[in-house]
């Protein structure tokens, strides 16, 4: 899992008329919305679709390696054929990525997919270098709780590592009742994404139930 600061090109084709997903299911277009970063330049929020292959694999590229590790827990200068298919393939419901772009590329992306038999699911951050510590990963956090929420999960947890303060802030100042707990060099997150259990959360309970 990895912010690498903080938690789209246009959803539209070049001829303004939004791609469908080519496998089959529904792609949910009502998770689109405009966003603004710190320095108010207008981005595009919206699920991932099939066709951003091309799309992520740029996006990979232009990660430096410390953001690779501390997203892959490995080095990984490239993505495979079958990674690009994982990340990119979703149903929208037991496993989603949102992802938000500039212009026609992928500057940051987040997903959840659903432990198995629970209503638990394992949040994943990265964002682009450059695009870091402008509040993308707050706003990837929140959109995906929504919609997580909606499609019946009750909870979030992952795993970071522990010199990942920026991924490790964007939980502590979520809003959410977070419970971190470490082991060596592995951070572990866990969390209720029920809104009421957000707005139940005040600045004081935040932090202490962050340590």
């Amino acid at each position: 899992m990895s912010a690498e600061g903080e938690s789209p090109a246009d959803p539209r084709g070049p001829g303004g008329s939004l791609d469908a997903p080519s496998f089959d299911v529904e792609y949910p277009g009502e998770l689109e919305c405009d966003v603004v970063s710190k320095f108010e330049h207008p981005l595009r929020l919206r699920p991932v679709r099939s066709n951003d292959a091309e799309r992520l694999v740029a996006f990979h590229a232009r990660l430096s390696p410390d953001s690779i590790y501390r997203r892959y827990f490995s080095s990984r200068p490239s993505l495979t054929p079958q990674e690009v298919d994982h990340l990119t393939q979703v149903d929208y419901l037991e496993r989603l990525a949102l992802v938000i772009v500039n212009g026609d590329e992928i500057v940051a992306i987040c997903r959840y997919e659903r432990i198995p038999s629970t209503t638990t699911g394992e949040v994943a951050f990265i964002v682009r270098d450059d695009y870091q510590h402008l509040g993308l990963g707050h706003i990837l956090l929140e959109h995906l709780a929504k919609a997580a929420w909606s499609r019946g999960l009750t909870k979030f947890s992952g795993v970071t590592m522990r010199e990942n303060r920026g991924m490790i802030a964007i939980f502590e100042h979520s809003g959410y009742p977070v419970k971190v707990s470490h082991q060596d060099e592995e951070y572990y997150v866990s969390f209720s994404i029920n809104p009421a259990d957000r707005a139940a959360v005040t600045p004081a309970a935040q932090q202490r139930g962050a340590k």
